[in-house]
């Protein structure tokens, strides 16, 4: 009962922040930067691509990377030792 409460304050919490956040204040200085110079740091018409394979391109690789190691480091820890099952 104690977590639906916690799930609903927290949730209504973050809908009122939405909602009082006034869109219009945001600094809008990176999002004139990425317009103005997308074409010229990445050659691309289309913005989002530009953004998506040029500016997070290696935090994408990193992604993957630390990915990889997590899934090599559930399987080694969850595998049985074979001295372990004769003994």
């Amino acid at each position: 009962m104690i977590k639906k409460i916690a799930i609903l304050v927290v949730t209504l919490l973050f809908v009122f922040l939405i909602m009082v956040i006034d869109i219009e204040r945001i600094d809008s200085s990176s999002k004139d930067y990425f317009i103005e110079e997308s074409f010229k740091d990445v050659h691309s018409q289309n913005i989002v691509t530009g953004i998506y394979l040029d500016y997070r391109l290696f935090d994408s690789i990193f992604e993957a990377g630390i990915l990889l190691v997590s899934v090599a480091g559930v399987i080694f820890m969850t595998r049985e030792d074979e001295s372990m099952r004769k003994g």
